[in-house]
């Protein structure tokens, strides 16, 4: 008897359900077998049963989930920050046109990271949300992550070996001289990808009155008011960011990054024109502010996974900060100072990993230095200068049963 088998198998979309509960992802298979007899004689189909192989896309960890966004999610989400509230994540609130992302219950801030390394809004703009394979939620962080970190977010995406991305994102106030811009553009050739990022904002306003009216209690019992109310005021600033990066990522390996940015802020001149009341007298004040500071910053990055379920990770970030301000007042008699102020400072830290069954070890050791150096010139004058370092060390084990 001569026997002929026919196969045939066919998926069957899945549903996306609500975050709050456990997800499952359903492959459905469909076989079919069929039998020709030797006699010609023609038997009917058999079909088995449908068969059911279930995935959770929610996963718990030991300090919180890993979650694997369902293809509408991603597809419906233009950033980082999209991505992220469609996800609702308990306690998380997402506001996408500040870019910020807070914690509801005030227990600390909210660490991004892309494929664990720290970003800011600059990556998670330029970030495409079709490449997130899975995003690694923490809702108890070690002190690994920081001692005022409540939740972490790792966005993990899939490794793109060519291609470019170049875009824009822009916010425009429509009653107020208020903005802000965004210019990126990334580069991927194999292992490397390159990145070059602008983004801008401005602001300025006139006409803003602000009205005081303070009480002075006199050592003699006496008690002296003085008020002071805005007759006209102009404020204007603008800030500039300019940021390249480099990374070069051996998936299984290791990562390496390196980043320099440079940034400006300029606040040319604030003005408040008042009217200052006091003991039945009427004069008017000016007060100015006139400030601008520039800072190049550079980021290392380097992590490495080793045998036996180790890994080690190094992070550097060196920042240099100079400040040019001037300051004048004159209620009652002219007060006028300026400042030069100049900052440098230096971050890193090292950390390693091991992996047990069902304990993860991290030792870590954090430096840093800072020097401060202030010149005061004017109706006051002084120099200041502050030198600050830290060092400290963790060890965190973790695990559950």
């Amino acid at each position: 008897m001569k026997r002929l088998y026919n196969v045939s198998a066919k998926t069957v979309p899945f549903c996306p359900q609500s975050l709050r509960n456990i997800q499952s992802i359903f492959i459905s298979c469909v076989v079919v077998l069929s039998f020709d007899m030797a006699e010609a004689q023609t038997e009917p189909s058999v079909a088995l049963g449908e068969v059911q192989v279930k995935a959770e896309r929610i996963e718990k960890n030991v300090d919180g989930w890993t979650v694997y966004p369902l293809p509408v999610q991603k597809s419906s989400a233009v950033s980082g920050y999209t991505l992220i509230r469609n996800l609702n994540f308990p306690n998380i609130r997402v506001n996408e046109l500040e870019r910020t992302v807070s914690a509801v219950d005030n227990r600390g801030a909210v660490q991004i990271r892309i494929n664990g390394i720290e970003s800011g809004m600059a990556e998670m703009l330029a970030l495409d949300p079709l490449e997130i394979v899975r995003v690694e939620f923490v809702d108890n962080p070690g002190v690994r992550y920081g001692t005022d970190v409540a939740y972490v977010i790792n966005l993990i995406t899939r490794p793109v070996t060519n291609g470019s991305v170049i875009g824009a994102d822009m916010v425009q106030g429509l009653t107020l001289w208020n903005g802000q811009g965004f210019l990126y553009g990334k580069w991927n050739r194999r292992k490397s990808e390159y990145t070059v990022s602008y983004n801008g904002d401005y602001e300025h306003t006139e006409g803003i009155h602000e009205e005081e009216t303070a009480h002075y209690h006199l050592t003699d019992g006496t008690v002296r008011t003085v008020s002071r109310n805005d007759i006209a005021s102009d404020f204007g600033m603008s800030g500039h960011k300019l940021r390249f990066g480099y990374a070069r990522n051996d998936p299984g390996h290791s990562v390496f990054q390196v980043s320099l940015s440079g940034n400006m802020s300029l606040m040319p001149e604030c003005v408040h024109h008042k009217l200052i009341t006091e003991l039945e007298r009427s004069y008017k004040a000016t007060e100015s502010n006139d400030s601008r500071s520039f800072s190049p910053v550079i980021d290392l990055y380097y992590s490495r996974k080793l045998p036996a379920n180790q890994s080690l990770q190094f992070n550097a970030v060196g920042t240099y900060i100079r400040t040019l301000s001037a300051n004048s007042y004159d209620e009652g008699k002219p007060y006028v100072y300026d400042v030069k102020g100049k900052t440098a400072s230096l971050m890193s830290e090292g950390i390693y990993e091991k992996k047990f069954k069902p304990l993860t070890l991290s030792l870590g050791l954090n430096y840093s230095q800072k020097y401060t150096e202030n010149d005061y010139t004017g109706s006051t004058t002084a120099h200041n200068v502050m030198h600050n370092s830290r060092v400290y060390g963790f060890a965190d084990m973790r695990g559950c049963w």
